[in-house]
């Protein structure tokens, strides 16, 4: 059997459920939907959804994305476990069949089927994830077949009894990452992903501001990941943040990073809040190591 997991924290999740609806009821297979709500604010299913084999849990309080992801995973009956986010949009009309064909392979334990933003340019105060998420995550299969780095728990496959022998940390109970020292601990017991063409749409962007308080939090957890890890070492060459930061420390250039962020850093907040596109990647990635220089000097 075939387990689709979806965490979901203030994001409506219908329209997701019923794409899959139509798939499942068209195969001569078994496949369960479950969803977890994260004690959102507002109900994250308003159209509840008759067929079997699909089950809605409730979190009684905010646990996190580490945490919800580990109730679904022990609440699943299958031996494969598919995460997709609540945010997702299904593009492929037999996207639960090719990961149903996927899971007859016995070679394989971990498969990544990719995910992508909309081509369309979204309005200035969406800019900012918009081309932040479409630059770094939208790969096309030969991309992310050559690529190591950047594992996401949104649209990946798990073979149970590997989910079993490595979990979420649910220390890490805010924003950022958790999948990233997943992936790595994945990768340090000889887990790789074995990737196919299947994407799913990222169809919720955040504002700026949104994003930017995300990245905040993202950044605060790297830290805590850090120490979590098995091997820092492979974490932090996994994250290229932290291997630029490792670098300017080693050359002893953080003080030159110090006085530049003085002097730019309001202009670099204020052009990444209000979506001006030129040069913003690099202005993020700025933006970024700041953030991790500032969290790193106060906990010192």
């Amino acid at each position: 059997m075939l387990s689709i997991c979806i965490p979901a924290y203030h994001c409506n999740v219908d329209a997701l459920v019923l794409a899959l609806q139509r798939q499942i009821q068209l195969l001569p297979v078994s496949v369960e939907v479950l969803v977890c709500d994260d004690c959102s604010p507002n109900e994250v299913m308003t159209s509840m959804p008759v067929f079997e084999g699909f089950k809605l849990l409730r979190n009684d309080h905010n646990l996190g994305r580490a945490a919800t992801r580990n109730r679904l995973a022990n609440e699943a009956k299958g031996d494969f476990i598919l995460f997709l986010d609540g945010d997702s949009e299904l593009l492929e009309r037999d996207f639960v069949g090719k990961w149903f064909k996927l899971t007859e392979d016995d070679s394989i334990s971990v498969g990544y089927g990719g995910s992508v933003y909309q081509e369309e340019r979204p309005p200035a105060n969406q800019f900012l994830r918009w081309k932040v998420s479409s630059t770094r995550e939208s790969k096309s299969l030969e991309e992310r077949s050559k690529s190591s780095s950047g594992f996401k728990t949104n649209n990946v496959l798990l073979r149970k009894s590997v989910f079993q022998k490595i979990s979420f940390n649910e220390t890490l109970t805010g924003y950022g990452h958790e999948d990233t020292l997943f992936g790595v601990e994945l990768g340090l017991l000889g887990f790789q992903p074995h990737h196919i063409n299947n994407p799913v749409k990222n169809a919720v962007l955040d504002s700026n501001e949104a994003f930017l308080r995300k990245t905040d939090e993202a950044i605060g957890n790297l830290k805590r990941c850090i120490q979590c890890a098995t091997n820092p070492d492979a974490f932090i060459a996994q994250v290229r943040v932290l291997r630029v930061y490792r670098d300017l420390k080693r050359f002893k250039l953080l003080w030159l990073m110090r006085i530049i962020s003085y002097v730019v850093l309001p202009t670099v907040v204020s052009r990444l809040n209000t979506g001006k596109a030129l040069g913003i990647i690099p202005l993020f990635d700025f933006y970024k190591l700041c953030m991790l220089d500032r969290i790193n000097r106060s906990r010192d």
